[in-house]
């Protein structure tokens, strides 16, 4: 996406928010604005996302995010709304991957029928600046995302979703342009325990890193003419990110994705979810980078 699109994306967010702030009384503005906070602690292994087994480098992350959100009624079946949204995240261990993120968050929706059970199809935009400790990385960040709901009972319900994102950093290596699609379901056990799982596939550019040995190794043909000649046509570089010499590079690959949560409704406004995700990635010549975590999550709505 190059700046003149990404102006005209965000000037459209900003004049959408504007113009439905001008429309509405201060009083009703304040009662369509939803606030939640959330944060996350993870354990990560292999968040390095490294291709030789011994080198993989496990951690423990930190995620902290506030999200501030407005709707407004277009017509009876049709729901416009946009937000903002920033995410800290920090990786005491390593902290050359710590980020910032602040987005802005434009969409709409449509429910087809009347009724709790009636589906839901929406569209999401966002534009998010990502201000990394690591400065190949920082850059602007487009995603567009559309998702068809069904609630198929009170207690059931499902989704399935198609997503667009590109980064354009500062690097090469960390240029990215992905797309995927997921499933995912929801079971409430009770009033205050639910259960939820989704499967998903994505495709598209994946950063990886190295330990310099077994990087060397790789583009001097140390594994083979096929590994040498794709990696040496790849971008790298040396970033030194989860220790002295390691590499960060660029490859194609599909990324088999899954998780498992179980959520707890503390109060009317706070939940506690903890939760497995998986990660299974492949890159174009077959390399393997697997990444699993764990993950206690805290959300609170204001």
């Amino acid at each position: 996406m190059n700046t003149a699109a990404k102006l005209t994306l965000l000037a459209a967010i900003l004049a959408g928010g504007a113009s439905a702030q001008d429309r509405a009384p201060a009083a009703g503005w304040l009662g369509n604005l939803a606030v939640t906070a959330a944060g996350t602690a993870s354990w990560v292994e292999n968040l390095s996302r490294a291709s030789a087994a011994p080198t993989r480098k496990d951690a423990a992350t930190y995620e902290l995010s506030l999200a501030a959100s407005r709707h407004q009624q277009l017509a009876p079946a049709w729901l416009l709304h946009a937000g903002a949204d920033a995410t800290l995240f920090n990786v005491p261990d390593y902290t050359l991957a710590n980020q910032l993120k602040l987005g802005l968050r434009l969409g709409v929706q449509r429910k087809f029928g009347l009724g709790p059970l009636a589906p839901v199809l929406q569209l999401d935009t966002a534009l998010t600046s990502k201000s990394a400790r690591l400065a190949h990385d920082r850059g602007w960040t487009a995603e567009a995302s559309l998702r068809l709901a069904k609630r198929f009972t009170p207690a059931l319900k499902a989704g399935v979703s198609a997503q667009w994102l590109q980064h354009d950093a500062r690097s090469a290596v960390f240029d990215i342009q992905q797309h995927s699609f997921s499933m995912d379901a929801t079971w409430d056990v009770s009033e205050r325990w639910s259960l939820s799982g989704s499967v998903g596939r994505l495709s598209g550019d994946i950063v990886a890193n190295a330990a310099w040995p077994v990087w060397a190794q790789a583009i001097s043909g140390g594994f083979g003419p096929v590994v040498s000649g794709y990696y040496n046509s790849r971008p790298w570089s040396v970033t030194d990110i989860y220790g002295p010499g390691w590499v960060s590079y660029n490859v194609e690959a599909d990324v088999d994705l899954w998780s498992l949560a179980a959520s707890y409704t503390i109060s009317d406004r706070t939940t506690a979810e903890l939760r497995h995700s998986s990660a299974f990635v492949v890159n174009k010549i077959g390399v393997r980078y697997p990444t699993d975590s764990w993950g206690l999550s805290v959300v609170h709505r204001f």
